[in-house]
This record gives structure tokens, C-alpha cells and sequence, in this order.
């Protein structure tokens, strides 16, 4: 599970390394809002990856409202592989790497704004 906290700056860490399969891939992240899927777009990320040790996990800084603004409440996140070099705009044609929640807490938007 991912935690965001609005405002902040977050280290995602993750392990994504060992189900790529092309060399030095860019990661696009996909966060798709639990609340209310029809009504709002999927926010899209591409994320740098810090870590030093690839080979064992995968090392992020998101800084939120920034890098993405999010909405309190819960996501299901998607990370995509893309070739070097590249940016996606969106998932059309990657591969997917690794799904599950992320979770937005703080102040800010809500489901009733």
C-alpha cells in the first residue's frame, strides 16, 4: 500500500525490478479514484527511480500537489513499464508491473467538493 499524505513529500518504495522486462525502463504510475470512477480522470506519474539497490527494490519521491494532486481518499494504483527514453501520456500498450491501493490522508479535496 502506498501512503500520500497531501502536501507532502513521500518516498514510495516498491518492487518492480524483478517482473521487467526491458533494460533501464521508465515507470509510469496510473492512480485511478476509488470514490468515483466515472467522474474523475486517472492522474498519471512518471516516477524516477532513486534506489541503489535496483536489484532488490525500486525507490520513489512524489511530492504531492506537485508531481500530482491527488484528492483525499483511496486509489488503486497501476506502475507500467515504458521504454527508455520515453513519456507516456498513459497506459495504452505498456506492460503492467504492479497494481494496488494508495491511500490520500490530510486536508483538502473531498468526495464533496
Amino acid at each position: 500500500m502506498i501512503y500520500i499524505t497531501k502536501g507532502a513529500t513521500e518516498t514510495v518504495v516498491l518492487t518492480l525490478t524483478e517482473k521487467v522486462t526491458i533494460t533501464d525502463p521508465v515507470f509510469l504510475f496510473k492512480f485511478t479514484w476509488e470514490t468515483d470512477v466515472t467522474d474523475v480522470d486517472p492522474l498519471y506519474w512518471i516516477g524516477t527511480d532513486s534506489s541503489s539497490y535496483t536489484y532488490r527494490y525500486n525507490k520513489f519521491t512524489l511530492i504531492e500537489g506537485t508531481d500530482v494532486t491527488f484528492r483525499l481518499g483511496q486509489y488503486v494504483y497501476e506502475v507500467y513499464e515504458a521504454p527508455t527514453g520515453s513519456t507516456p501520456t498513459d497506459e495504452t500498450g505498456l506492460d503492467l508491473l504492479e497494481e494496488g491501493i494508495c491511500l490520500v490522508s490530510g486536508t483538502g479535496s473531498t468526495v464533496y467538493d
